[in-house]
């Protein structure tokens, strides 16, 4: 379907509520909502770094870019992650204002091209693995690494105790998921191989060390989220269908509601998640429906058996897509 590829900037984003807050707003990493006149700094952040128009590096060696390189000065053999978590570094430990403030680390890993970092590479060709798996494994390794380093540098600042950390990804595996169907392509992105993602938050005093949650819950919960830490107060605000998590993240419970999902450009088109069940629609007509809590797997399409629960969440899919579905 036809598609604007930019983040308009007359959308509020939630760096944009935080400087409402008194929050300076940093900024680091792959964008990709749009060319330079809408980056981050003209989207509520203050400060970019590693940020250019592009989806994914050609590599993730030095130079990096084609066109448009965003870290022209990098010495040539260096890894672009290892470069991003640098600079996250440098801004944490040399943040020297009195506000309190967001950063924004988004990596460009895991993304294609599949270019590990070539001493991790040998670390798990030394194990098993080979060709592309090396390299997938060896990027995630890189990845995980640096994250420990920014957490570090957070520890050294002193602040450690006073930040709140949120790991986050887009979508699921390129490779195999399994037990989970689907993954990032191939025509079942909406499966949970391609929707369920790790959501980790470190909330000092708030959450606890090794309790998980499975409450379904999905990234566009980030902003309202943001907004009540850095308030202290309920988030009330227009045109944001997300909530916040703050309940769950305190042991409470969340409103049962509905999650929409929506891809544009294969025959697979939207799906509903309402607790266990969960609804797939395909632009061709066809609507698969699993309980996911007995079926990770979704093997089992209960579309014909369960006649009620199917005809109730096709009703609240179609009032959803009136709604939230541009028409071309």
């Amino acid at each position: 379907m036809p598609s604007r590829n930019w983040l308009p900037l007359e959308e509020v984003t939630y760096a944009e509520r935080l400087k409402e807050f008194g929050y300076y707003n940093m900024f680091i990493g792959k964008w990709h909502l749009g060319s330079e006149k809408y980056h981050p700094v003209h989207q509520g952040f203050d400060a970019q770094y590693g940020t250019g128009d592009h989806g994914h590096p050609g590599s993730y060696y030095a130079p990096f870019f084609k066109t448009g390189n965003p870290l022209p000065d990098s010495p040539e053999g260096t890894y672009l992650t290892d470069v991003l978590t640098d600079g996250a570094e440098k801004f944490i430990g040399d943040y020297d204002k009195e506000q309190p403030f967001m950063l924004s680390l988004w990596y460009y890993n895991v993304h294609g091209p599949h270019i590990g970092r070539n001493d991790w590479v040998e670390r798990y060709k030394k194990e098993g693995l080979t060709g592309k798996d090396a390299e997938y494994a060896a990027m995630v390794s890189a990845m995980d690494e640096s994250v420990g380093k920014v957490r570090k540098a957070l520890d050294e600042k002193g602040i450690a105790e006073n930040t709140v950390v949120i790991l986050l990804s887009d979508q699921g595996g390129y490779f195999s998921n399994a037990p989970l169907s689907g993954g990032k392509i191939g025509g079942n992105t909406l499966g949970e191989g391609g929707a369920r993602v790790p959501f980790i938050i470190s909330y000092p005093g708030v959450t606890m060390p090794g309790i998980s949650c499975d409450v379904p819950v999905q990234s566009i919960d980030v902003f309202p989220t943001l907004v009540e830490i850095a308030s202290g107060k309920k988030p009330k605000i227009k045109d944001i269908q997300g909530k916040s998590l703050m309940p769950l993240l305190q042991g409470k419970k969340l409103k049962e509601r509905n999650l929409f999902f929506f891809r544009s450009y294969e025959d697979q088109y939207t799906a509903i998640m309402n607790g266990d069940w969960k609804m797939v629609k395909y632009h061709s007509g066809r609507h698969d429906l699993f309980n996911i809590k007995n079926d990770k797997s979704e093997s089992k399409n209960l579309i014909d058996i369960e006649v009620d629960q199917a005809k109730k969440m096709k009703k609240q899919l179609v009032k959803w897509e009136k709604e939230a579905v541009p028409e071309f």
